[in-house]
């Protein structure tokens, strides 16, 4: 019994050894391979000298490396990568899947702008905005942690709420975001329905139309949809008759090149959903 006890133990022994010793050799760390999900507007360094920054312990076994450290090597060196994640290819690679990030918002605070992605990483900072510069859309309203932010760093901001999301779910990728929204801000006011201060979202778009959602944490994917349809077909509304304090308005070309849109949602909620919302339009020089 004794001795079928030991030469299971050394089976053991020797399974373990001959794991280690292949963990070593077979599984240790050779190559490492940069794959980019998108385009590199931003990044000029190799792929060499991009896998170089994440310091790759090579000759090491891949089940004992920590990916996150090479990833916050990679990002802080690079603030424009994502690494979207490290695939391990064994039995000895390393697959590394970044992409690039964009310039979706400018941010004014301590006398400078700070261009972020949509996740407010801070991509680079300049004295200056202009959309010479940057394609980010320049946004206010928004509570910033009082700190100096280093390029790399992520800005703390309260306020915030998700419209880059919003348009995007709305078949409206950031290009198209940039190309009709020259600014937004995010405010606050007193809904008299409510009886409390509610946020509302303020987009002021390149063609001088301005697009104000009320209420904008309810439904937000909703009103942001009614707002594009809106912007779409605005001008088949010319010739339209609308009361304006209590006053009859004929809609025009000229009165509508520079009108507000208000978004608003009902307020029987028993009857409609987030789904459910409207708007009116106030005409230029109203």
């Amino acid at each position: 019994m004794k001795k079928k006890w030991i030469i299971a133990f050394s089976i053991i022994i020797f399974v373990i050894v001959l794991l280690i010793i292949l963990s070593f050799t077979v599984f240790s760390l050779k190559s490492v391979e940069l794959d980019f999900r998108t385009n590199k507007n931003y990044i000029t360094a190799t792929d060499e000298e991009i896998i170089e920054s994440g310091e790759f312990r090579y000759n090491s076994s891949v089940f004992f490396h920590s990916k996150k450290d090479y990833i916050n090597k990679i990002e802080s060196k690079y603030p424009y990568i994502e690494v979207i994640n490290i695939e391990t290819v064994f039995p000895s690679k390393f697959i590394v899947h970044v992409a690039e990030r964009q310039e979706i918002f400018a941010l004014f605070h301590n006398e400078q702008f700070y261009i972020c992605d949509d996740e407010f990483k801070v991509l680079k900072i300049t004295d200056n905005f202009s959309s010479d510069q940057t394609n980010a859309i320049l946004i206010d309203g928004l509570y910033i942690a009082d700190r100096n932010y280093a390029v790399g760093e992520f800005m703390q901001v309260e306020g915030y709420l998700p419209i880059y999301d919003a348009l995007f779910e709305n078949n409206r990728p950031f290009g198209e975001q940039q190309s009709i929204i020259e600014s937004i801000n995010f405010e606050s006011f007193y809904d008299e329905n409510l009886k409390v201060e509610q946020p509302r979202i303020i987009l002021n778009f390149f063609n001088g139309q301005r697009y104000i959602i009320y209420n904008a944490s309810y439904g937000l994917v909703y009103k942001t949809s009614l707002m594009l349809d809106v912007f779409s077909q605005i001008y088949t509304y010319i010739g339209k008759v609308i009361l304006v304090n209590g006053e009859e308005i004929t809609l025009t070309e000229e009165n509508l090149s520079k009108a507000t849109i208000e978004i608003r949602n009902y307020y029987d909620y028993r009857e409609h959903t987030e789904k459910d919302c409207y708007f009116d339009i106030i005409p230029y020089n109203v």
